[in-house]
């Protein structure tokens, strides 16, 4: 079955998809839609999408020593980012990397790297190296 769907109500769709906290349609449906709208809007990169996405997850910085930690909430035990000052290492917790990948049907080198680039962003601070997935090292 085909639907037709007007350019606004895509934008809405999209906008709903990147922004909620619950999944609201497999990842491969989500992902064929993100892809239709990248197509109808190529001044649009998948990077923004996927930077919209981390922002709307709205993490809680919090700064310890020389590092800094994205939380969900005050009360996680556990990071989802850690962010090394002293010398720009950065950890993602890897169902964050999966989470990503499979939302936007990427390598989980590529959701790392656009992370790491959103990280950068984030904090205005270099990132060296490669992010490192890990489900070690984020105990706060």
């Amino acid at each position: 079955m085909k639907y037709l769907i007007t350019e606004s109500s895509l934008d809405k769709i999209v906008g709903k998809l990147l922004n909620s906290k619950q999944k609201l349609m497999p990842d491969e449906e989500a992902s064929k839609i993100i892809r239709m709208y990248l197509q109808l809007n190529p001044d649009v990169s998948i990077e923004n999408l996927i930077f919209e996405k981390l922002d709307g997850k709205k993490f809680i910085q919090i700064k310890k020593w020389d590092r800094i930690y994205f939380v969900n909430s005050e009360n996680d035990e556990y990071a989802q980012i850690r962010y090394d000052k002293s010398d720009g290492w950065c950890g993602i917790y890897y169902e964050l990397i999966d989470e990503i990948s499979s939302f936007f049907s990427l390598e989980q080198t590529d959701s790392e790297q656009v992370i790491g680039m959103w990280v950068e962003d984030t904090l205005q601070m270099r990132v060296n190296g490669d992010p490192w997935p890990t489900n070690r090292s984020l105990q706060l």
